[in-house]
């Protein structure tokens, strides 16, 4: 009998159980990691002299126009890396600053880096460069002269990307990563989904405030990690590349996406690390590679076919506002939501979050629609605790009918309130959105490398659900901390599934 994919072994290691939650992992605080890189006497190229001073008219009169000096002019791409992962507030406590950025992370440890690789810029040489987040700049990554001309580090690009059209076309790419350390030093072995889910939350933004300025992305998950790695001249053992993201002018791609394959589910070598140990199980492998099945086309789309078809379902009707008016200022003004005073929700903001989350405007083109890896995975479940309209219990949603089904009545706060590891939020949230996936199942589609698409994503909607919450004045907050296998039985699914994301909606107290 074939033994499981690694994800399945990992996921079992990390889970949370009462009995055990808080042993087992020492955190050092007189030692916390460090935010940034630094690159000694690397080129730099300051970005902020292209910023507004605040929320002036200057980024909405930006908002949805090309620049004039080009689609990828360092003003465009010092305002599109600003509100995707820059510095937004400043706090000082202890004696130490800290820098609080545009997307969520779990302890604010913000293990996500973004690296650029560019080819024929007219202000950036080519190359591939480093994005210093509370410097707002970009550092070259590779000394002068060693540094691959821009023909060849996209044709390695697309390669390491099975040819992925969107990649080997780009001008401007943008690679994600994560810094293991940063979430582990609090989270330890579990720190790999946070890693996961905070890259999603950089992803959301990314995918938000990219058709603002007249860009699109595409969303590249299948690619032979090392390779991808060794462009990036990145310690493997210590930060990992979770996905790539091409960027081109909007109507001018060939294929916008999504690109997902399937891990070479190498079984990984003997170590005490189980971050190292995943992150090596779910890569594609160069010797492997053609074992690395596509599933480009087939996976793209939200599960059009309810689980629950003979539930008393809700419709959703949305307001009608548009909320991508003015969203990059909502991304700006997005702070996790302390605490939240038990208000309910309107039905009818329910829904406004939930289509700006799932379906965007349908009308916009292809291309400006999220870049997801695979929603096909994922499951949402809404926990209703105040709804007007709606009794409190638990629903599952089925986003392509935009119509919430009821399987659980009554009101279950208490239950989320534990199983949340005992966060007020999840107690006092109007509404609690949980993802889940049937991890079995999508690791017979993607191997082990499934756990990253399920994170990502889930993560990716996550955010969505924020910056909707903050355009509509709402409080928000994202648990990634849970007792897993109570989460299961709340919503009585198999153990076999697992519990992804939780996402915590309601109004702000004061």
């Amino acid at each position: 009998m074939a033994e499981p994919p690694y994800a399945e072994t990992y996921h079992r290691l990390t889970k949370y159980h009462p009995s055990t939650i808080g042993q087992g992992h020492h955190i050092d605080w007189n030692h916390p990691p460090e935010q940034f890189k630094d690159f000694a006497g690397a080129p730099r190229f300051d970005l902020r002299p292209y910023l507004p001073t605040g929320e002036t008219e200057e980024w909405q009169a930006l908002a949805g126009l090309k620049d004039p000096d080009g689609p990828f002019s360092l003003p465009q791409l010092s305002k599109l890396l600003f509100a995707t992962n820059g510095v937004t507030a400043m706090a000082v406590g202890g004696g130490q600053k800290m820098y609080f950025r545009a997307a969520p992370s779990a302890g604010a440890l913000y293990p996500t880096d973004l690296y650029l690789l560019v080819r024929g810029h007219a202000d950036l040489p080519d190359g591939v460069f480093y994005y210093h987040v509370r410097d707002h700049a970009l550092l070259e990554v590779y000394p002068k002269g060693l540094a691959p001309e821009g023909a060849e580090l996209f044709k390695r690009l697309s390669e390491a990307c099975f040819g992925d059209a969107a990649a080997a076309e780009a001008k401007v790419a943008i690679v994600a990563t994560a810094v293991f350390w940063r979430s582990s030093w609090r989270y330890g072995d579990r720190a790999y989904r946070r890693c996961l889910l905070d890259t999603g939350h950089v992803l959301g933004n990314l995918d938000i405030v990219a058709p603002r300025l007249g860009l699109g992305v595409s969303a590249v998950g299948g690619f032979v990690d090392h390779e991808v790695a060794e462009l990036l001249a990145i310690p493997e053992d210590k930060e990992g590349v979770l996905a790539v993201l091409p960027l081109h002018e909007l109507g001018t791609a060939s294929r916008p996406g999504p690109s997902a394959r399937a891990s070479s589910d190498v079984e990984p070598a003997p170590t005490d690390d189980a971050i190292l140990g995943i992150h090596a199980a779910s890569a594609i492998t160069r010797d492997k590679a053609a074992s690395a099945k596509a599933h480009a086309e087939d996976g793209d789309d939200f599960m059009l076919d309810p689980k629950y078809a003979f539930a008393a379902g809700t419709k959703l009707k949305t307001s009608g506002e548009d909320l991508s008016e003015e969203i990059e200022i909502a991304i700006l003004r997005r702070r996790s939501t302390r605490v939240l005073n038990r208000e309910p929700l309107k039905l009818a903001e329910l829904a406004d979050l939930l289509a700006f989350a799932y379906r965007p405007d349908l009308r916009l083109p292809h291309e400006q629609l999220p870049a997801y890896f695979d929603t096909s995975l994922l499951e949402t479940f809404v926990v209703v605790n105040s709804v007007e309209g709606l009794e409190p219990g638990v629903y599952y949603f089925a986003p392509g009918f935009m119509e919430l089904l009821s399987i659980r009545r009554g009101s279950v706060r208490n239950e989320i309130f534990h199983l949340a590891l005992g966060q007020e939020l999840a107690r006092d949230a109007s509404a609690v959105v949980v993802h889940t996936a049937d991890l079995e199942a999508a690791t017979k589609k993607y191997g082990s490398r499934a756990y990253r698409y399920l994170h990502l994503d889930a993560g990716h909607i996550g955010e969505r659900l924020n910056i909707a919450a903050i355009r509509l004045g709402l409080g928000v907050s994202g648990i990634g901390g849970f007792f897993d296998d109570e989460v299961n039985e709340l919503l009585n699914i198999p153990g076999k599934e697992l519990c992804v994301y939780i996402t915590c909606l309601g109004r702000p107290a004061p």
